[in-house]
């Protein structure tokens, strides 16, 4: 399934992995943008229009969790879907309070299985 002209935020600091994410989410027709540090996603947040975010926790300079309490306090309304690492139930029930529309670990969700997760956001 493709949505043309969709737009994607990727704030991932790890480049392969982003890089993967960026690819396999442009070949499925998305429009994506690729930052490495929190501070970039919420520069790249407020000047543009994105129809989802998909949003490390583990990040330089601000961290996801950061970015979704930064988030939280403005009248931005772009879904953040997380992707990290951080396994624990602590994590994903933070993150969830803080405005975050869904939590999945990485290490665990194939490439195939982001695309499906997307289309799921991205209406």
């Amino acid at each position: 399934m493709t949505k043309k002209g969709k737009y994607i935020l990727i704030a991932e600091d790890d480049p392969f992995i982003g890089k993967i994410m960026e690819t396999t989410l442009a070949e499925h027709g998305y429009k994506v943008d690729r930052v490495t540090d929190g501070a970039q996603a919420l520069e790249k947040i407020g000047s543009n229009e994105y129809d989802l975010v998909l949003l490390d926790l583990i990040m330089p300079v601000k961290d996801g969790f950061e970015v979704l309490s930064y988030l939280k306090k403005t009248t931005n309304e772009t879904p953040v879907i997380v992707f990290s690492n951080l396994a624990q139930e602590e994590d994903k029930k933070e993150v969830m309070s803080l405005g975050a529309k869904g939590y999945f670990v990485k290490s665990s969700m194939a490439m195939n299985t982001l695309v499906g997760v997307v289309n799921n956001f991205v209406k």
